[in-house]
């Protein structure tokens, strides 16, 4: 027998379709942003923010992203979502790691680590604490004790979410970021160290949390699809070293990013890269130097063909995510903040939502 919330979930599915005619005109095809007019309320605006991978920036100084934080604090996000694996998949890859070949291991280092150690002391498996997280949340006091703060870390370590747990820890005043409360010694280093990180999901998404007062950042990446890569990798490197397919690196999209680490070392400067990199022009230029190329010819063994279906599948994937975190901002804001050859992907997906909007990313860091 259903429970009944599965119950009216099936009777609405049944039922509303009948009538989605008579919305959305008779003849037209199905759009679901043709039901924004019928929003009770504020649409959701997304914000996709592009970036760089800043840990790969040699000699990069996180001091430099001051003037960014201060427009992102401006904007006051409600959920701050970030291109991390979240808890979920995270138990997934593990579940079928011959599957996708020890990538969870690659992608998800400093969580697995957390969940080690978190889980070993707290007695908790990551279904469960991700569980455990859940039910703090929803009873979590206005101004929680440094106790629950450190609680709360560990939970969130144990499930797999490593950037949350960070976040509570540096919400957390310097002297209360000791073990106990399910904090171990070794889980405080971890997160000690995970804080020194050069990774925008810490330099930008914890801090701006942190800045902002929220208690998490929302994981949102996906490679469930990577297990697609393993049939063309061979065949697809062994192409870019001929002459046809080696001319791809020509291209302004990534003869330009070589040249723009030296000037990433003052506020004004890293503005205007963010500036470039999420203008509709930069995304366009984007779009045509790395994914374009994956489909106008011939690859060997369909390489190409395939690289683009799993690149379609972890946007999407990533989107659905970013969907779902959105649920906790109703009528607010969201941002997302993800590599930048993600963002017209996710701008254009996020978009075709029943009540949400693409946000002016160029707007608020003008």
């Amino acid at each position: 027998m259903l429970k009944p919330a599965m119950a009216a979930l099936a009777l609405l599915a049944g039922t509303v379709s009948g009538t989605a005619n008579e919305t959305q005109g008779t003849h037209d095809p199905f759009d679901p942003r043709h039901y924004a007019d019928h929003v009770h309320g504020n649409v959701t605006e997304v914000y996709v923010l592009g970036t760089a991978h800043l840990a790969q920036v040699e000699g990069f100084d996180p001091a430099a992203l001051s003037a960014l934080l201060d427009r992102l604090e401006a904007l006051a996000p409600d959920v701050i979502t970030i291109e991390a694996l979240g808890p979920e998949t995270i138990f997934l890859m593990q579940a079928y790691d011959a599957r996708y070949d020890g990538a969870v291991g690659f992608f998800a280092r400093a969580a697995l680590e957390g969940v080690s150690l978190a889980g070993e002391e707290t007695g908790l498996d990551m279904p469960q604490a991700r569980v455990a997280v859940d039910q703090a949340l929803a009873g979590w006091p206005d101004a929680p004790s440094a106790s629950e703060r450190r609680h709360l870390s560990a939970l969130f370590a144990a499930s797999g979410d490593i950037n949350s747990a960070l976040v509570q820890w540096l919400r957390l005043e310097p002297a209360g970021r000791v073990p106990g409360d399910g904090v171990t010694e070794a889980l405080a280093a971890l997160l000690e160290r995970v804080s020194t990180s050069h990774n925008e999901n810490v330099q930008i998404a914890v801090a701006l949390a942190v800045r902002l007062g929220h208690e998490r950042v929302y994981p949102a990446d996906d490679h469930t699809a990577s297990h697609l890569m393993g049939r063309v990798a061979g065949p697809m490197t062994a192409a870019l070293e001929t002459p046809e397919f080696a001319s791809i690196f020509d291209h302004p999209v990534f003869t330009e990013a070589a040249l723009e680490a030296e000037h990433w070392q003052s506020p004004a400067a890293m503005l205007a890269y963010f500036r470039r990199v999420n203008s509709p022009e930069h995304g366009q230029m984007d779009v045509e130097g790395q994914w374009q190329v994956m489909i106008d010819r011939a690859w060997p063994e369909n390489a190409g063909r395939v690289r683009i279906a799993e690149w379609d599948t972890r946007n999407l994937r990533m989107a659905a995510h970013i969907r779902e975190a959105s649920a906790d901002a109703v009528g607010g804001r969201v941002l997302s903040i993800v590599g930048a050859a993600h963002k017209p992907w996710l701008d254009a997906y996020l978009e075709m939502m029943t009540d949400m909007r693409s946000g002016d990313m160029l707007a608020v860091l003008d």
